[in-house]
């Protein structure tokens, strides 16, 4: 009852209300709304409620693009180091492939194999001054001379016989050693003998054809980036900066979700569960006159709750009596 001095006469009119809200809601996020009921209320004789759930509303789309820059985590030039670890590569499947080979020297223990050797200039090492044959001595002729078998020809590719006495007859030589010198020596298919030729090699250039399947040792210190350099990834900062607004009214579906209510008295003692009310697109009429019978003064709340994002929309209808004075 009311709390009006003794001393003010009071009669009752009748009063008509009516409010309406409305707001977003989700499964995380829910909605309060509020019925006020003040001391000089006699008696609620009407408290009706529609509700309506409608598409999720919001009035802007997304962010506009730009403000985005990238920098890197060096400020010199885009050329730059990385340091990579010492591993084993190991070629995959169909890996065949060529190398180019540089001042590469192969183990000491070299099994028996084969080389082309190219036609090139070979030199003969320090000491290698000597002299050749020229005449070979064959036996004694009458009149006291010995027959040598010429190996030359003269400036006119004749042969020649030269006749020497018996006395000085045996083979002959130049009569000057040969200095240190070259050849130009052809050489075909060298293969080495088994077991007994163990030996290294020094190769520069690239392997005539490809080598099969195979692995590597490959030890790598800082590699430096050139253009075109293998995937990889920097640490990199993004300046504070701001983004526009893509002003617009946006809505979505809202098939399937659901719409929950739950009324309060101004205590906080649930006077009503009504559960769900509303699936999807839909309205209801809600009539809470019965539990304004027991009048409470205060704040009576209705709390919504929904399955996913929508708009609800509430609007109320009160007719009560109030305390007039004069």
């Amino acid at each position: 009852m009311s709390d009006m001095p003794d001393y003010v006469r009071a009669v009752y009119t009748s009063v008509k209300n009516t409010w309406q809200d409305a707001e977003n809601l989700d499964d995380t996020y829910g909605y309060t709304s509020y019925i006020w009921i003040p001391e000089e209320t006699f008696k609620v004789d009407v408290m009706k409620l529609w509700v309506f759930s409608e598409k999720f509303r919001a009035y802007s789309k997304a962010a506009l693009a730009g403000g985005g820059q990238t920098k890197t985590s060096t400020t010199a030039t885009p050329s730059h180091t990385h340091d990579v670890a010492i591993g084993t590569k190991t070629s995959v499947a169909g890996g065949a492939h060529s190398h180019t080979v540089t001042g590469a020297t192969s183990s000491a223990e070299t099994a028996a194999h084969t080389h082309d050797v190219a036609i090139g200039t070979k030199t003969s090492v320090a000491g290698g001054a000597h002299r050749h044959m020229m005449f070979l001595y064959v036996d004694s002729s009458p009149g006291g001379y010995a027959a040598l078998n010429m190996r030359c020809r003269d400036v006119n590719l004749s042969e020649m016989r030269i006749d020497v006495t018996q006395q000085y007859a045996r083979d002959t030589y130049t009569y000057q050693t040969v200095a240190d010198h070259a050849h130009d020596v052809a050489i075909g298919t060298v293969t080495s003998a088994s077991g007994g030729a163990s030996h290294s090699h020094t190769v520069t250039g690239q392997t005539a054809e490809s080598v099969t399947d195979h692995t590597h040792d490959v030890v790598i210190g800082t590699v430096t980036s050139a253009s075109g350099a293998g995937a990889h990834s920097h640490d990199v900062t993004i300046d504070n900066h701001t983004h526009g607004i893509d002003f617009g009214i946006y809505v979505e579906d809202i098939t399937g979700r659901t719409l929950s209510a739950v009324l309060y008295d101004p205590a906080g003692n649930v006077l009503k569960d009504f559960g769900v009310i509303l699936t999807g697109e839909d309205s209801d009429t809600l009539d809470l006159s019965a539990y304004f019978e027991t009048l409470q003064y205060g704040m009576y709340r209705v709390v919504l709750s929904a399955s996913g994002r929508l708009r609800a929309r509430l609007v109320f209808y009160e007719l009560c009596k109030m305390y007039a004075q004069w």
